[in-house]
């Protein structure tokens, strides 16, 4: 499975090196980008729910240092030769599942939200409305500046999927929620333009 990274204002070029610099470092491991990524999923729960009464597992745990190792691998030599100050402190390294969501550019994720509502945010339960609006705001260094954006836009497409188990209650209303939140997304991560 390939991997995708993503690091604002990094060029196609530095992303592909991040990329194969990520992927030394999991084959070096003895890991594919699945199982590391597998592990690391399993220690986050680790970190929510506590560590399981058997114990630790080893390979989770090696697994997910690899994934931290790769991530980290990534953001090297994706951001080899930046000033200090504009690198960013992590990268976000993912698998890529769903390329149509992940890989979209922004114009094209904000289409597929806006489909989405007149499909009543059916299907939308999967969090692919949250990836298509963090695609959205790819661009935007400032990340912690859009999160709460994109909350709303995930807890409106909620609401709307769910409307169904509230057939008695006004569906529209919920709709003009997803396209406000739509709209406020488009407007926070619209660069400037210069005139």
């Amino acid at each position: 499975m390939d991997l995708i990274l993503s690091v604002p204002g990094a060029s196609p070029e530095e992303i592909a090196r991040g990329i194969k610099a990520a992927e030394r470092v999991l084959a070096r491991a003895g890991f594919t980008a699945e199982q590391a990524a597998e592990g690391a999923f399993i220690v986050e729960g680790w970190d929510i729910n506590g560590v399981p009464e058997g114990g630790v597992d080893d390979w989770a745990s090696s697994a997910s240092y690899a994934w931290g190792q790769a991530s980290n691998a990534a953001l090297e030599a994706c951001c080899a030769g930046w000033p200090e100050d504009r690198k960013p402190i992590t990268v976000s390294l993912e698998l890529l599942t769903d390329p149509d969501a992940q890989l979209a550019d922004r114009s094209t994720a904000l289409a597929m939200l806006r489909e989405n509502i007149e499909r009543d945010g059916k299907d939308m339960l999967s969090g692919r409305d949250a990836i298509l609006a963090w695609r959205v705001a790819v661009d935007v260094e400032d990340k912690l500046k859009v999160r709460d954006i994109i909350g709303n836009v995930t807890v409106a497409f909620t609401r709307l999927a769910l409307s169904h188990r509230h057939p008695e209650e006004p569906i529209e209303p919920k709709r003009q929620a997803v396209r406000d939140a739509i709209n406020a997304l488009e407007a926070a991560t619209e660069k400037p333009t210069s005139h």
